[in-house]
This record gives structure tokens, C-alpha cells and sequence, in this order.
């Protein structure tokens, strides 16, 4: 199985960056249709959480890149609610079609280890996304330490410059669950304390309804509550929305969340108490995703792949903007 001596160079350059760009090499790619090659790999990509908007978006964005990249059919799990059962059957089904490569964050590890040894043992490329498996081919991800860096660092300004002497108090969201996600709430609570803050909330949440809940429980409990950093964009998206419904000045309020979801982007981009999003680029990961994929199967390029966040904040329209036309075009 060996793909057109062009796409490979093409694929290996695309691997090579963390911001896959494709311009040179997207004419002849995107002109290749699975129709004209030797072969086409397929490629198995699973995410629990398919409810998601964040990952509908990315879905689309690996799609999109699979068809650049040419010669390679891009197959989706609809997965939603990190349901073992749904995810297991779908990949089941992959590894019964023998695919090229299966790219998945795993509910429970443990219950895909033998479906990882009965996959490579065929010859199929195990791969895994924001976690790690004993003897996977390869991994895709994001860094959880550079997102709690870039919020640990916009907080502490923020704090210096409006509480520097005390004053509030702060809430984070956390998920001890799931232990890689770590970095992006430990960092921000450590520097929120260093800062003279304390941190009276400390609660796992992701999304908007217990975001909600929980910044309206602080405030009720401790009325000086203006700091409030959500492990995700939905949870401090919810806690915004409790901040406007208390009738909290806009000014003397810290929000901030992680991952750049639409709503998160759209927030900070209309400024007020929403201050930062530390934002995944979706169309580098979703490239490093069918990069990686491929890397593994042809041995070309790298099969593991990390794509940088980046601190969304006002003051960076034109970031702002380039994150905001991921979702506009994920079709």
C-alpha cells in the first residue's frame, strides 16, 4: 500500500508544521479524488463527547482536511455523553473492517485494550487523542499545561492590576476525573493564591448548567466573588450569566474559560467581564489528526502531534477572528 510519490511529500511537510497549511500542495491534493488512488486509507476518529459544538466543528475540519490531503476516507464516531457502550460498538466496527488507523480519546482505556491488541495485531494503527494507551502507534492532542500557563498569567495581571490588595474572592472549575485536564485548573488556582485571592469554589463542572450553579451558590455565600476561571468555555459561559443576573459591574469582574468554543469566542470578542478564552486552533488539530493517522500507516511524518493553544482575549481581533471562521466553515 504506498501513496503517489506527491502526496507523500505533501503529507510529510503537513506533519512537519502544527499548523498544518496545505497551500502548497492543496491543488494537486484537493484534485485527487479517492477515486484515482492506488489505495485509499481509511481512518477511524472517535470523541465521546459528539454533542459537543467544539467537536462537531473539529469533526468537520478533519473531514475537510482528509479531502485536501486526498486518498484518504475519514470515518466519524456519533458517540455523545461519553457513552462506553455507543463508543466500544462503533470501534468494534472498525476494527472488524480492518481500517488503516483508529484515532480515539477512550471513555475507559481499559476497555479498549483488547480491541487495541486484536487491531494492531492486524495491522491497524492505534492512536490516541488527549490520553495514552501502552503500545499505541502514535497520539494527537492539545497541551494542558500551556492552557493553564496562558490563564494562569492573563489572571495574575488582572488581579494585580484591579485587587492588588485583596478585596475578592475566586471560583475554578475543575474535573478530577480525568486526570491530563489537571494542568488547566491546578496552574490558575495555584497563581489565583499567589496573587492574595482566595479561592473559595473549587468544583468539577464542563458545562454551562453547573457553571451557572455554581457561580450562584459563591455569590450567595460570599458576595465579594469576582474572579471566576471555567476548566471550559461552557462553564464560564454559565457563570456569566449568573455574574450578569446578580447585576455584578461588568468592570470588576474576571472571567475566563478554555478550549475557544463559539460562544466563549464570541463573549470575549464582545469584551466586558468575559476576558479570555485559552483557545484551540480546530484547524490544526483536526489536520494533526489525519496527519498523524497517516504518518503512522506510511511511516512518513510524525505520528505524534501536539497543537499549541493560544490566549483569546479583545485586544486580538484579528486572532480572535481567525479562531471564529473555524466554526463558520465547518460546513
Amino acid at each position: 500500500m504506498q501513496f503517489k510519490p506527491a502526496l507523500i511529500a505533501c503529507v510529510a511537510t503537513a506533519a512537519l508544521a502544527s499548523t498544518v497549511a496545505l497551500s502548497g500542495c492543496s491543488g494537486s491534493a484537493s484534485s485527487a479524488s479517492n477515486a484515482d488512488c492506488e489505495h485509499t486509507y481509511t481512518i477511524g476518529f472517535s470523541h465521546p463527547i459528539g454533542e459537543a459544538e467544539v467537536i462537531k466543528a473539529l469533526k468537520s475540519l478533519a473531514k475537510d482536511h482528509a479531502t485536501k490531503v486526498g486518498c484518504v476516507e475519514l470515518l466519524l464516531d456519533s458517540t455523545t455523553g461519553m457513552k462506553l457502550e455507543s463508543q466500544r460498538a462503533t470501534v468494534e466496527s472498525w476494527v472488524t473492517q480492518k481500517v488503516d488507523a483508529i484515532v480515539l480519546w477512550p471513555v475507559d482505556s481499559t476497555a479498549f485494550a483488547g480491541l487495541q491488541r486484536q487491531a494492531q495485531s492486524q495491522g491497524t494503527k492505534w492512536l490516541t487523542y488527549l490520553t495514552s494507551m501502552d503500545g499505541q502507534n502514535g497520539s494527537v492532542g492539545f497541551d494542558n499545561k500551556l492552557q493553564g500557563q496562558q490563564i494562569a498569567e492573563d489572571v495574575t495581571a488582572w488581579i494585580k492590576k484591579n485587587y492588588p490588595n485583596g478585596g475578592a474572592t475566586a471560583a475554578v472549575t475543575t474535573l478530577t476525573t480525568l486526570p491530563p485536564s489537571r494542568p488547566r485548573y491546578e496552574l490558575p488556582i495555584k497563581a489565583i493564591e499567589a496573587a492574595g485571592i482566595k479561592v473559595v469554589s473549587e468544583q468539577n463542572c464542563t458545562d454551562q448548567a453547573c457553571g451557572l450553579q455554581i457561580a450562584e451558590d459563591a455569590l450567595r455565600e460570599h458576595p465579594d466573588l469576582r474572579i471566576f476561571v471555567g476548566l471550559s468555555d461552557e462553564s464560564a459561559i454559565g457563570a456569566m450569566k449568573a455574574f450578569k443576573n446578580a447585576g455584578v459591574d461588568p468592570s470588576a469582574v474576571y472571567i475566563a474559560g478554555q478550549d475557544g468554543s463559539p460562544e466563549g469566542l464570541a463573549a470575549v470578542k464582545q469584551g466586558g467581564m468575559y476576558r479570555a478564552s485559552s483557545a484551540i486552533p480546530m484547524d490544526a488539530l483536526a489536520a494533526s489528526i489525519v496527519d498523524a493517522a497517516v504518518a503512522a500507516v506510511t511511516g512518513q511524518g510524525e505520528p505524534n502531534q501536539v497543537t499549541p493553544t493560544v490566549l483569546a482575549k479583545a485586544d486580538d481581533p484579528k486572532l480572535l477572528a481567525d479562531l471564529i471562521s473555524n466554526f463558520e466553515r465547518k460546513g
